[in-house]
């Protein structure tokens, strides 16, 4: 995808692909520094899940993880290991912050932190539910 034709929308997604927060870069790229920030907030989180600017950042993303893995020769895998390795030093010198640290990146990059996937087969009933809205509602 080439660069958004918006010059202001193209830093934004810039800034947003490098992690900055949408709102941040909304004030700074797309407003100039001329609103509140709530107004910053809400239009920077519009503007960065619109589907052109999803496109671009996540274009943009891939492309500074590419470079990265380039030019530090660092995969997933890689990155994983040195953590162990860190994780390791700091519990054999006692360090264990250290290692307590290093143990919860190794578990947020293997996503042992992400939610467990729950499945349901079958059908949800409704039955009662209008009469369960009523009754919140009366009150």
């Amino acid at each position: 995808m080439p660069a958004l034709k918006n010059l202001k929308w193209e830093k934004f997604a810039q800034a947003v692909a490098l992690n900055m927060p949408a709102s941040q870069a909304y004030a700074e790229y797309v407003s100039g520094g001329k609103c509140s920030e709530r107004t910053a907030e809400v239009e920077g989180s519009k503007l960065a899940n619109s589907p052109d600017l999803t496109l671009r950042i996540e274009e943009l993303q891939g492309r500074v993880g590419d470079s990265a893995d380039k030019k530090f020769d660092m995969t997933k895998e890689k990155w994983l290991d040195r953590l162990a390795g860190i994780a390791d030093k700091a519990e054999a010198l006692k360090d264990f912050s250290a290692a307590t640290g290093a143990l919860r990146e190794i578990g947020k990059g293997a996503a042992f932190y992400a939610p467990d996937k729950v499945e349901h087969s079958g059908t949800v009933g409704l039955e009662g539910l209008t009469e369960a809205v009523a009754a919140v509602f009366r009150k």
